[in-house]
């Protein structure tokens, strides 16, 4: 008899549980392009949603193969949210092929060209200078209110601007240090432009040709500019991509009598608990580091 009892009570309390979940409304289903954006929908939108990030961190972001978990997701996403078509194209491909697109929000539609007064317009790298992270998180945190609560969002996202304005406070600080002379620098792919517009700095040449850190090694005729770049103008630093081969810079550095490459990684968010976690770390920790090696080199 205790033995019934006991099935018949765990078999109510089983059955209370499964009924309390199923009557549980799911939470919208948000999908990250990669890292960066990932951060801000936590941030922003803290516990209201559901949260799966394609690209992880340490990968290509431009380059990225779609497998089947991640087309899953994809299309049972509320909102998936990218950087731009430029720098995730595979991301835009996929939306137009499943009929997606009214649900993909970009954050920096650098096709457009309302971008003015960037000379590199069509760099998609935007989420290295604040005044831009400031528009972004605006039309992210705008988007994420039409299917949560808007006015949660609205106070995170107030609260993260202060947050994105201490850090450009901090950098600008640091920057503002450096000579005219201390200003230039070599980058291994055309990724820092809005960062180096940000703080008063010169991207004098990048190695690669593309704004992919993917792109074919550079011909012989480049290397040799570059070289002859780097002498006339006493360029101290060149700046590698954290992750990427960097056996030509290292190559280009050696040769110019210059220090080995700075690796950097502003592409991505480190893991969860190393520093370099967050848009904020990230930001802080590569601009000081930067910072330095203009200062001392």
């Amino acid at each position: 008899m205790r033995r019934l009892l006991r099935f018949i009570l765990c078999s109510v309390l089983l059955s209370s549980a499964a009924f309390a979940a199923a009557a549980e409304p799911a939470k919208p289903l948000v999908v990250s392009s990669f890292t960066i954006i990932a951060d801000w929908v936590q941030v922003i939108g803290g516990k209201q949603f559901e949260q799966v990030n394609l690209v992880p961190s340490h990968s290509e972001t431009h380059g990225y193969q779609l497998n089947a978990r991640n087309a899953r997701d994809l299309r049972r996403a509320s909102l998936i949210v990218g950087m731009s078509p430029t720098l995730e194209p595979w991301l835009e491909a996929w939306a137009k092929a499943n009929d997606r697109t009214p649900r993909l929000l970009w954050l920096f539609d650098d096709r457009k060209g309302d971008h003015p007064g960037h000379a590199h317009g069509s760099d998609p790298h935007a989420w290295t200078d604040p005044a831009e992270v400031k528009k972004m998180t605006r039309t992210l945190a705008t988007r994420l209110g039409t299917i949560g609560s808007a006015g949660l969002i609205e106070t995170s996202y107030n609260q993260y601007v202060k947050e994105v304005e201490r850090v450009d406070e901090e950098l600008r600080r640091l920057f503002a240090t450096l000579p005219a002379n201390r200003r230039n620098l070599v980058t291994q792919h055309a990724n820092l432009g809005h960062f180096a517009e940000s703080y008063g700095l010169r991207i004098a040449r990048t190695i690669l040709a593309s704004s992919s850190a993917e792109s074919a090694d550079p011909s012989a005729r480049h290397f040799s500019e570059l070289l002859a770049l780097i002498r006339h103008e006493g360029i101290r630093v060149i700046v590698t991509d954290a992750g990427q081969s960097d056996i030509f810079a290292r190559r280009l550095a050696e040769d110019a009598g210059l220090p080995p490459p700075l690796s950097l990684s502003f592409e991505y968010l480190e893991p969860a608990g190393r520093p370099g976690d967050s848009w904020t770390g990230m930001m802080l920790l590569n601009g000081r580091r930067l910072h330095e090696a203009l200062s001392t080199r």
